[in-house]
């Protein structure tokens, strides 16, 4: 079996073409490469039969001189191919690397988790390593071993036999050799693939694993993953040597058994001296290029399946054209009929949701923690795709827009807060390239955290380290929210902005929403405490997926208002606030409604 790749996709095979712009080049130079191979043979041959018997120096001399201008050009010849083979390599990662982002960054958010994490990196690499090596040469190099018969055919008949039975065995032992190793290939990859999941996992978490002692049991795991590892990757290079090694005493043997044939036909004048050393020179070079495809078998074989893997994940996210785009909106959002759920789960988070907005509008969503707050969030920002239903921005859907179209409309905050490793500012810029500074400044300050940022070790040049090291978390949230609102957007989503701040923080939050209102823009916040309800013009309360209630926030607090029923389970004026003043009082027990009200 010599093409182990399978089928390819179109994403594949356009990656693939600049093989195929090169490989006519590369026939041709190994076609001379080959040629130039058969030059050791025939000056031996010349020598045993020429040379010596004319005891000619000069013969000798000039044979030399041209032996070694062919081992010259042979030597350039074989760096020539080598380096357009690399560059090949790197030229298909240079075509992949783009879909291999895509995928990272939307596969999850359309399909589910991403099998094996990032091993579609790895598998990128595992394909460049192949092309760039020597395995597709050999491969190249298969057919010349016809030509090698055919010359060890005309020294006499039963040398190119005895050379074609030696290459139907090592054929034989590729085949086998294929066949035995390709399923340990996929296991020692599934168990290499378990431990860099678990080695990932354990990086991520190491607080975690450190304050609630978990790291003993986290170490057994990585035991077993470490030693199923090592059991099958140890299985895979025990047959895998094993079948190299016969291969490698197989042809020293057929390289003996050829002098050996030889010398017999010499003993009975059927050939000469010089034809004994010249055979035993070709049959090895003939028996060459199978030797090496099969120990380049092992790569040949994982670049195969890594193929297979890039290609199932190409399929799964396919490569979508940009849209043409629109202007920004200015006017309203509306929801009509939304449901959604979370990516390759059979299971509706959210239905049937129902609301506008318009220009200047904030509307806080409160609700029980699995309510489909977050759900909603996502869908609204483009994150996750809706089953049903569609969000509306002046009457046009989110996919009329480009990603880099709606983010310049758009800012997001989500719930699990994830800077960057970079400056603050490029944290704030959104990484852009083309990044204004004073859309930096004016950012921070809408967000109120321009002297949170001055006060930290270099300012907007400092580095966040991996993951928001060196942050708080309420440091974090603040700068997320900078990185929000960059570039003033119109719809500003965020999902428990506050769930980490203090009572800085918290006013900073409600000057961020009051400004974003005043400037025309529409705010949506996931909200769980009764502070950010002051800033909003509308509630709704979520329960089981569904919208509850949506009112304006003069027709929440009504209810809200002492001399209301209470919610089931609140507490009097006098438990709130006792011995305070009346309205003191008042105002303890609408806190405590509020907050009652958004806990259900």
């Amino acid at each position: 079996m010599l093409n182990p790749f399978g089928r390819l996709s179109q994403d594949l095979r356009d990656a693939l073409r600049g093989l195929g712009r090169v490989a006519p080049v590369v026939l041709v130079i190994s076609s001379v490469y080959n040629v130039l191979l058969l030059s050791g043979s025939f000056f031996m041959l010349l020598v045993y039969d020429d040379v010596l018997p004319s005891r000619s120096l000069p013969s000798l001399f000039s044979l030399l001189a041209l032996v070694l201008l062919a081992y010259v050009f042979q030597a350039v010849l074989d760096v020539v191919r080598g380096r357009i083979m690399v560059h090949v390599g790197s030229r298909f990662l240079e075509e992949t690397s783009g879909r291999v982002l895509d995928i990272l960054a939307r596969f999850e958010l359309s399909r589910g988790s991403l099998p094996n994490g990032t091993q579609v990196v790895r598998d990128a690499d595992t394909v460049r390593g192949f092309l760039s090596g020597p395995g597709p040469l050999a491969l190249v190099d298969l057919p010349w071993i016809l030509v090698y018969l055919g010359v060890l055919s005309v020294f006499h008949w039963s040398l190119g036999l005895l050379a074609l039975v030696g290459v139907g065995v090592l054929v034989t032992l590729m085949v086998a050799n294929n066949r035995s190793t390709g399923p340990l290939a996929l296991e020692t990859m599934k168990a290499g693939a378990r431990r860099a999941s678990l080695a990932e996992a354990t990086l991520r978490n190491a607080e975690t694993l450190k304050a609630l002692g978990m790291a003993p049991s986290r170490r057994e795991e990585w035991t077993e993953a470490e030693a199923a590892y090592l059991r099958a990757n140890e299985a895979f290079s025990a047959r895998a040597s094993t079948l190299s090694g016969a291969t490698k005493a197989f042809r020293m043997f057929l390289q003996s058994a050829t002098l050996a044939l030889g010398a017999y036909l010499v003993i009975e004048g059927q050939a000469t001296g010089g034809i004994i050393i010249a055979s035993s020179i070709l049959s090895s070079r003939a028996l060459a290029p199978v030797e090496q495809v099969i120990a380049h078998w092992k790569s040949m074989v994982a670049c195969g399946q890594a193929l297979g893997r890039m290609r199932e994940l190409m399929e799964a996210v396919p490569a979508h054209a940009e849209p043409l785009g629109l202007e920004p909106p200015r006017e309203a959002l509306r929801v009509q009929g939304l449901t959604a759920g979370p990516p390759g789960l059979k299971r509706v988070t959210l239905a049937e949701v129902r609301f506008s907005l318009k220009a200047g509008d904030a509307l806080a969503v409160v609700g029980r923690s699995g309510s489909g707050k977050t759900t909603l969030a996502r869908v609204l920002c483009g994150v996750w795709s809706p089953l049903r239903g569609a969000v509306r921005l002046d009457g046009a859907t989110l996919d009329q827009w480009s990603a880099p179209q709606i983010a310049q409309f758009m800012g997001y905050v989500p719930q699990k807060i994830e800077l960057f490793e970079g400056t603050i500012a490029q944290n704030i810029a959104r990484f852009r390239p083309d990044a204004d500074r004073d859309k930096i400044l004016a950012a921070a300050r809408a967000a109120d955290c321009h002297e949170l940022i001055v006060r930290l070790e270099g300012g907007y040049d400092g580095r966040i380290g991996p993951g928001g090291g060196g942050l708080s978390a309420g440091q974090q949230q603040r700068i997320a929210l900078a990185r929000a609102l960059y570039g003033d957007p119109f719809l500003v989503v965020m999902d428990e902005p506050n769930s980490n701040l203090d009572h800085e923080g918290e006013a900073a939050l409600a000057h961020a929403i009051a400004a974003l209102r005043a400037r025309g823009g529409i705010a949506i916040v996931i909200a769980h405490r009764p502070a950010i309800v002051s800033q909003v013009s509308h509630i709704m309360v979520m329960n089981g997926g569904r919208v509850e209630r949506f009112e304006t926030r003069a027709e929440f607090e009504a209810r809200m208002r002492p001399g209301k029923e209470a919610p089931k389970g609140a507490t009097t004026g006098r438990t709130a606030g006792a011995n305070a003043p009346d309205g003191e009082a008042a105002q303890a027990l609408r806190t405590v409604r509020m907050e009652e009200e958004l806990d259900q």
